[in-house]
């Protein structure tokens, strides 16, 4: 029988549904790109004029971003693996990152109901995530374009390897960023809920926590908040094992301003979003805080919450290099007072005030990063 005579109300071939989801799925994620090229030109402007030398001098940097897995083939294995894999995980971190904006909840409900195979819902989650990271892939090339102009000794040597080595990392970035996005349309768990018992009053006031607890602790954990504690305890693990491939050293192909850029704007990141998720749940919880006999101390105690990561993994990095490497004295004790310096003048600018939050942002990532690359110098 021809296809013409296929009943009206039979469901579409999954070979017909299946670029049609691809194309829809990347529509999605042009919007969500536009919607963070408009942050990003906002802030571009007032960048340049607060600190425009500063990242001039680390826009250079863009040149080594293949430079770790093309560098990975010249180190023994155990330093190359290690190198490769930081370097893959790191660039698919904005598909974890976006995951929720590239796939709401809506989103996924809708793709589970769909009949479609798994291949095909793979193959879609893999054109977003190529799609999220063609500038990554974009700046691969301009490693490779320097590195053909420049000639060094070493990428001539191994040049045929680093290259296959740079597309293969970029590949399982893409891979890694699709895993992301499925592990983000997955099916929720079943619960099963034990039968509710009525409780008592002694109970009930037994269970009750504390109201710091209660307020500013406890919604980051229960999706109240986002990013919630889970991608803030994944961004400080990330910035504290990029700290640590850095002072290791294992990341030799990189120079250290690249590593201190990575690491500082890692963590000032993790710190502007949590200080804005915390202003915004404090300001929804307003009438209702104003009513208790701590009323003014949320603001400092929830602003001290949101520099306690960045303080914790600043202790954590000069420990680190206290005991690993030679030190100068005058750049680390710097770098140790600027970790914590930082958050601290982060939270005292509200976040609504964009133009000096965004300038005090680049001047902080920009100093850092200097102070970084010169602890041991």
């Amino acid at each position: 029988m021809s296809g013409k005579s296929r009943l009206r109300g039979s469901p579409p071939e999954p070979t017909l549904v299946a670029p049609t989801l691809i194309a829809v799925r990347l529509e999605r994620t042009r919007d969500v790109l536009r919607e963070l090229m408009r942050s990003v030109r906002q802030a571009v402007p007032i960048m340049i004029g607060v600190a425009g030398p500063i990242f001039i001098a680390s826009l250079a940097l863009l040149a080594w971003a293949g430079v770790p897995p093309m560098k990975a083939v010249t180190l023994p294995w155990p330093q190359g693996a290690a190198l490769w894999c930081v370097q893959s995980l790191v660039a698919a971190w904005p598909l974890w990152a976006l995951r929720r904006r590239l796939l709401p909840g809506d989103w996924c409900v809708q793709l589970r109901c769909l009949p479609l195979p798994a291949r095909a819902l793979w193959r879609a989650d893999f054109a977003v995530s190529a799609t999220v990271l063609a500038p990554l892939a974009a700046l691969y090339a301009l490693s490779v374009l320097v590195f053909a102009v420049q000639r060094p000794r070493w990428w001539l040597a191994v040049w045929p390897a680093s290259l296959a080595s740079l597309a293969a990392c970029w590949l399982v970035s893409c891979a890694l960023g699709a895993s992301a996005l499925a592990w983000q349309r997955r099916a929720p768990p079943r619960r099963v809920h034990a039968p509710a018992q009525v409780p008592t009053v002694e109970r009930s006031l037994a269970r009750r926590p504390h109201p710091v607890a209660a307020v500013l602790w406890w919604p980051w954990w229960r999706g109240a908040l986002t990013p919630g504690g889970s991608a803030i305890a994944v961004g400080l693990s990330a910035a504290l094992a990029l700290a640590g491939v850095w002072i290791a050293p294992l990341g030799a192909g990189l120079p250290g301003a690249g590593w201190a850029l990575i690491v500082v704007a890692l963590l000032v990141a993790v710190t502007e979003r949590m200080q804005r998720a915390m202003e915004a749940h404090l300001e929804r919880l307003a009438p209702w805080l104003a009513a208790l006999p701590t009323a003014r101390r949320w603001q400092a105690i929830g602003r001290l919450l949101v520099c306690l990561p960045m303080m914790a993994a600043g202790a954590v990095i000069v420990a680190a290099v206290l005991v690993a490497r030679p030190w100068r004295t005058l750049p680390l004790a710097a770098f140790a007072i600027g970790m914590v310096a930082t958050p601290l003048a982060l939270t005292a600018v509200p976040a609504r005030e964009r133009e000096a939050h965004v300038g005090l942002w680049a001047v902080s990532v920009g100093v850092l990063t200097a102070l970084g690359s010169e602890l041991w110098n």
